[in-house]
């Protein structure tokens, strides 16, 4: 072996209080011991877990829009609402001359997995028309538009994702895809249904007036129970359709250019919960809680990372970084079942808000439930690199801690996770493992 290198590793499941017995499972391995036969010890690599409140989230781009409420013991009571404008898929379409008969909204489930809750559950929700112009200034899930509060549209019933539906088509019925069919009030329909050449001429002076719709959930599901589905807004069966004459029907679609929102609320959060997120930076918690749209998520913070720097002044060449995530046991059964991956991001230096990691478009960067192992991995070598190399070659500490979260789209599910977070217990709780080279 080169005698200018000695090889290290460090296995973290990592103590989060000074040196005590080596069963903290915190030690150093080189060349000396021949492997694990004997440990040096080490307390600098303690991790610090905690729940923190997690920023609204950018819902005008995601590639479909949630519907629903559900009420969970333990993370409260969270609701979707969404709000969508219609686009003329052509101009000057004036159809009032007709007989006009009714007018239905259909919105096409995004797939037979995409929601999150009891599928057995009541839902209902209201139809509203938009009463301001929709625009890229409410874009995230903390913000509204108004509406008029006189539905013009109710849905109540259970989500069916899996189940196609009769619609009529030209005079007749003809199966399509999982939707929800909702007739709209007449007072609406006679509305679109008269619609004037000007109205029609262009669509910026037919979303100036018709501003768009939205859905806004009137449940009140008792805990454990309730349900939040994924529409796609964009698909072929999303659509207001305007029957008249009998057997005629003009299509008002939502299109590319067409603005969507979904406003997101999570209210009654658990009182663990509200205690960590009013907690100091440096509290720890052996149990964490990440909730998609916005309602939590954990810090991780490694506040001694550069320890191992600093008795010899070596520089450290990281081999590979990961850290292993683990719900925690009894909490997670149908109908709340576990994210099917997570992510582990970044603060943004100047926002403090979610950032990448350098491994995070990687192949290997992982965050995928392994339901054999009950955990999540995650590779994080690259990130872990660039903090040792800027702590030694530039003289910056860039090591902010980690976020851990459940991404809001792709799957685009509202889930939520309670983790094992107990540290210095092998292969269980959170483990962080560094193999690393000393040049």
């Amino acid at each position: 072996m080169n005698p200018k290198f000695v090889f290290s590793l460090i296995l973290c499941t990592i103590a989060v209080s000074s040196c005590k017995k080596h069963n903290d499972n915190v030690f150093l391995a080189n060349e000396a011991t021949q492997g694990f036969d004997g440990y040096s010890y080490a307390d600098s690599f303690s991790l610090l877990t905690s729940t923190i409140r997690e920023d609204s989230i950018k819902s005008d781009s995601l590639s479909h829009n949630l519907v629903g409420e559900i009420n969970d013991a333990v993370f409260g009571k969270y609701q979707a609402s969404s709000f969508f404008q219609f686009r003329l898929p052509q101009l000057n379409n004036v159809i009032s001359s007709q007989t006009l008969d009714s007018a239905v909204l259909f919105l096409q489930y995004t797939s037979t997995s995409a929601y999150y809750g009891d599928l057995n559950s009541t839902v209902a929700f209201d139809v509203v028309e938009v009463s301001e112009a929709m625009s890229s200034a409410v874009s995230h899930s903390n913000q509204n538009y108004a509406y008029n509060p006189t539905p013009i549209g109710a849905f109540t019933g259970k989500f069916r994702p899996a189940d196609s539906i009769n619609i009529r088509e030209l005079g007749k019925t003809v199966k399509v895809a999982p939707c929800i069919a909702i007739k709209l009030s007449n007072a609406f329909a006679t509305k679109l249904f008269n619609a004037t050449s000007g109205d029609l001429s262009s669509q910026e002076s037919f979303i100036q007036f018709f501003k768009g719709l939205g859905l806004v959930p009137t449940s009140n599901p008792s805990f454990g129970s309730g349900a939040i589905a994924a529409f796609n807004m964009f698909g072929s069966f999303s659509k207001i359709r305007i029957y008249y004459s009998d057997t005629l029907q003009s299509d008002f679609q939502v299109q590319n250019e067409s603005k969507r929102f979904t406003k997101y609320t999570v209210i009654n959060q658990n009182s663990d919960i509200l205690k960590q997120k009013s907690a100091s930076a440096k509290a720890n918690f052996d149990t964490t809680y990440a909730q998609a749209m916005g309602g939590a998520k954990t810090r991780i913070k490694i506040p001694y990372l550069f320890g191992i720097t600093k008795p010899n002044g070596k520089k450290i060449s990281v081999g590979k970084a990961e850290i292993i995530i683990r719900p925690l046991a009894g909490t997670f059964a149908s109908p709340f079942t576990l994210p099917t991956r997570m992510l582990i991001l970044q603060p943004d230096p100047t926002t403090n808000l979610n950032a990448g990691v350098l491994d995070l478009l990687e192949p290997f960067y992982g965050g995928s439930y392994n339901a054999t192992k009950n955990e999540y991995r995650f590779n994080i070598t690259r990130h872990i690199q660039g903090l040792f190399s800027d702590y030694q070659l530039l003289g910056k500490d860039n090591n902010r801690g980690l976020f851990l979260t459940i991404p809001t789209d792709f799957p685009i599910a509202p889930s939520r996770i309670l983790m094992d977070m107990r540290k210095g217990i092998p292969n269980a709780g959170i483990e962080f493992k560094l193999i690393y080279t000393e040049l």
